[in-house]
């Protein structure tokens, strides 16, 4: 209680973001998706000769599965909900009547998101690793007198570091997208659908501009497997900069935007 006190003080604006998430139904949805990966692993488990689990882990859960379609759609419901819920419930001047300026706002909305996000979001991956790792490897002797590591530790390190990065860009950017689109959640469905997971695949130059690539990038480079590999790959030191300027830009024209607004 006090600790709760103490936060609310100094951060009142990301409090109260935290505690509507929490009432709300939006943190189940995102749960519920955030298990998917537990799904998968559960029928891996029925049948682990196809591949090994530290392939599956990382192409069929994270490259294929959490990546390009479960990451954006999960944070997509939290980061378009922060502010975009205000402006339809009609609360959002209230909140500009306090003294707190627009950029804190943004910056401390962006903080609630994160902080009910990043859990949630990447719970699946701790609870389908926990699940994999418990598979028998039928290529464990192979490899080992191959001398390949068949360590799962790397792959969970590299895809929670890599999911974090793009839990953050996909909030900062949908929070930005809700002050400017009114239906911002169908708008932010059919972009992850069409461009981060349809599009993003097939078209190379759509990854310059795909958050999906710049974590897919990330994953893959810190995994460092010949095995296990994207195609036009971006460092992980050019990635995870790219994804703070898009962050940056993005709080900057929310922030911009949030000023210019008619509240009345």
């Amino acid at each position: 209680m006090m600790a709760s006190t103490l936060l609310w003080r100094p951060f009142p604006v990301l409090m109260l973001t935290v505690r509507q998430f929490l009432g709300g139904r939006a943190v189940q949805v995102v749960t519920a998706l955030s298990l998917v990966p537990v799904l998968f692993a559960g029928i891996y488990l029925l049948d682990t000769t196809w591949t090994t689990p530290r392939e599956f882990l990382a192409r069929v859960i994270f490259l294929e599965l959490v990546a390009p379609t479960l990451l954006p759609i999960s944070v997509l419901i939290l980061a378009t909900g922060a502010l975009g819920n205000e402006l339809e419930d009609r609360t959002l001047p209230y909140l500009t009547l306090k003294p707190v300026g627009r950029l804190r706002i943004v910056v401390e909305k962006l903080g609630g998101v994160l902080i009910v996000a990043l859990p949630t979001v990447l719970l699946g991956l701790l609870v389908a690793f926990a699940l994999i790792s418990r598979a028998e490897d039928p290529f464990v002797g192979i490899a080992s007198n191959l001398g390949v590591d068949q360590s799962l530790a790397p792959v969970l390190w590299a895809a929670l570091v890599a999911g974090a990065a793009g839990v953050v860009a996909f909030a900062a950017i949908f929070i930005t997208v809700s002050l400017y689109i009114p239906r911002a959640l169908l708008t932010g469905i059919i972009y992850s659908f069409v461009w981060e997971s349809l599009l993003g695949r097939f078209l190379p130059g759509i990854r310059v501009v795909s958050v999906r690539h710049y974590v897919q990038s990330i994953f893959v480079g810190l995994l460092d497997d010949p095995r296990i590999r994207i195609d036009n790959a971006f460092s992980p030191s050019v990635s995870f900069v790219t994804l703070e300027v898009a962050c940056l830009i993005a709080v900057l024209l929310a922030t911009w935007r949030l000023r210019r607004m008619n509240l009345e």
